[in-house]
């Protein structure tokens, strides 16, 4: 008994000292996302314009009844954020009228399957 006694205080001791030796942990705040350098507004602006300049967006805001210089005057109304925030995410922006695509129609089609055949049984 007095063998496993000393046996576990030596191991006691043994990992004090390790836990006691071992190298202090540093920590730093390490940012999520890195922004990116701010674009000006004169960019923003011509990037919105070209996307504007497109054949099928151009006729899409013709529907609508808006005309080149009105677009103009709201593309001037916005704010440096909106307008950041819409150059930022033009490739996201559909132009109104689009076709739904095709796997839109697929994917409607399945459902309304399985709800004909879960009416049926």
């Amino acid at each position: 008994m007095t063998r496993r006694r000393t046996g576990t205080l030596v191991g006691l001791l043994l990992g004090s000292i390790l836990i006691s030796l071992a190298a202090p942990a540093f920590a730093a705040l390490v940012p999520s996302k890195t922004a990116p350098a701010p674009a000006s507004r004169e960019t923003d602006v011509a990037t919105v314009q070209s996307f504007l300049a497109r054949e099928d967006v151009a006729r899409a805001m013709a529907g609508t009844g808006l005309t080149a210089p009105q677009i103009d005057q709201r593309l001037a109304r916005l704010s440096d954020e909106d307008l950041r925030s819409l150059a930022a995410n033009i490739d996201q922006v559909q132009a109104a009228g689009t076709d739904v695509p095709r796997y839109i129609w697929l994917l409607l089609a399945v459902f309304l399957g399985v709800l004909i055949l879960v009416a049926i049984f």
